[in-house]
């Protein structure tokens, strides 16, 4: 009976113990934030500027937080907040977060992302939005999963490497239609000097583009923070002056509606 008291004792003072520390560990002050993504010009510049990371610095360091980003492929950089390992990433839609519950999202996003289709004319006739990319074969950078989002089910599709090699490709004739994000491809379309006389590109979809975080009790206070953060930008005008910073230079495209007429 000694022993057994003894031991209930002990249990109570470590549960008491852990509890403590849980307790004071979630009442630690963020001292930094650690991003893994992808790098994308004049979004995510390898030399820590662009426009995602000028919003995050924005956010994050007049509260003493330090940004930290490491670059990496995306389905790499998925992987490790899965493990988390990192405490957010960019580039995720709220819809992800029913099929990945490993990530969470801010109320507001960072960007309203355009997805673009390119493809040869002779591929496809009037445009007819989405349902033209129907019985079509698509390709995509890997991890983008654009098949999750279209009203329609594929059986089959090919995932490239990157939007360079995905043109090449889609020149090479290897598929219909290459999807992707519309900032990229245009850089891209913009700096390789890939002839786009033969070509169109229509938008797909419109969507809310989010910072993600692991969902943690530090990822939910980096996204609490994150969304005081854009409130407070808002409303002294930081955050459109640093869209109308990169988008007046020319460094970031956003497509146009276009009618059936129109090309791009």
């Amino acid at each position: 009976m000694k022993f057994w008291s003894i031991r209930r004792s002990t249990m109570a003072v470590a549960l008491t113990l852990s509890w403590a520390l849980a307790a004071l560990s979630s009442s630690t002050p963020v001292e930094h934030i650690s991003i893994v993504t992808e790098s994308w010009e004049s979004y995510t510049n390898k030399d820590g500027s662009g426009l995602y990371l000028d919003i995050t610095r924005a956010i994050y360091e007049p509260l003493g937080i330090r940004v930290d980003v490491d670059f990496m492929p995306f389905t790499r950089a998925m992987f490790t907040i899965e493990n988390q390992s990192a405490d957010a990433m960019y580039g995720t839609y709220s819809e992800e977060i029913e099929r990945k519950p490993f990530l969470l999202t801010p109320e507001n996003p960072i960007d309203v992302e355009q997805t673009i289709a390119i493809f040869k004319r002779d591929r496809i006739g009037q445009w007819q939005g989405e349902t033209s990319l129907k019985e079509k074969e698509l390709a995509w950078v890997r991890g983008y999963d654009y098949d999750d989002y279209l009203s329609f089910s594929l059986e089959q599709y090919t995932e490239v490497v990157d939007t360079r090699q995905g043109l090449d490709m889609l020149a090479a004739g290897r598929f219909d239609v290459l999807l992707d994000h519309g900032g990229e491809l245009a850089y891209v379309l913009r700096n390789t000097g890939f002839d786009t006389t033969e070509y169109e590109t229509r938008i797909v979809f419109e969507k809310d583009l989010f910072m993600a975080f692991a969902n943690n009790e530090r990822g939910r206070e980096l996204a609490r923070i994150f969304d005081d953060g854009v409130t407070r930008l808002k409303e002294s005008g930081q955050l459109s002056a640093t869209f109308e910073k990169y988008e007046s230079t020319g460094r970031i495209t956003r497509y146009k509606k276009s009618t059936d007429s129109d090309t791009q």
